[in-house]
């Protein structure tokens, strides 16, 4: 049995490479000292997780294919750990697109001074935003029924879409 020794050390070294070039990336345009973590942290893992995309991509076919000669291979890991690799990537990317940077940026461009007042104002605004989003998909979603009938392959259509 082959082991991965090479690869997880290729991998890991690729990403501390990514997130080196991204601090300096964020150090060229914020001053990282005075800016807050909270702003921090969530603007560092909206760059690092998609540039980190490039990386899992090609372990993840390396790892896919079904050869045991090393040499083929590549680069290559465990099945399992790019499985988490992925879903941590995946739901991570998902919840800073669609609520914490959201949140983050409304809470930032109030004009309210308490932390309590800001919050509550950008819940407010992306509630009203998700509301607006949430409208026009039922709304899509009557439209594909009306046009094609009610049927899961229309849904399934839509969705995908």
């Amino acid at each position: 049995m082959a082991t991965s020794v090479g690869s997880d050390l290729f991998a890991l070294l690729s990403l501390l490479l990514v997130g080196s070039l991204v601090l300096l990336l964020l150090r060229h345009f914020l001053p990282l000292r005075s800016t807050p973590a909270y702003v921090l942290v969530p603007i560092f893992l909206a760059i690092f997780l998609p540039v980190s995309i490039i990386l899992l991509l090609p372990i993840d076919l390396a790892s896919s294919l079904r050869t045991e000669d090393e040499a083929t291979r590549g680069v290559w890991l465990p099945f399992r750990a790019v499985l988490v690799a992925w879903r941590i990537t995946y739901w991570l990317t998902f919840g800073l697109t669609w609520f914490i940077l959201p949140l983050l940026g409304e809470y930032i461009d109030s004009g309210y001074r308490t932390p309590r007042d800001r919050f509550i104002y950008s819940l407010r605004s992306n509630g009203r935003y998700q509301l607006i989003v949430l409208v026009c998909a039922a709304g899509g979603l009557v439209y594909v029924f009306v046009q094609n009938g009610f049927r899961g392959t229309s849904v399934k259509a839509m969705v995908v879409a």
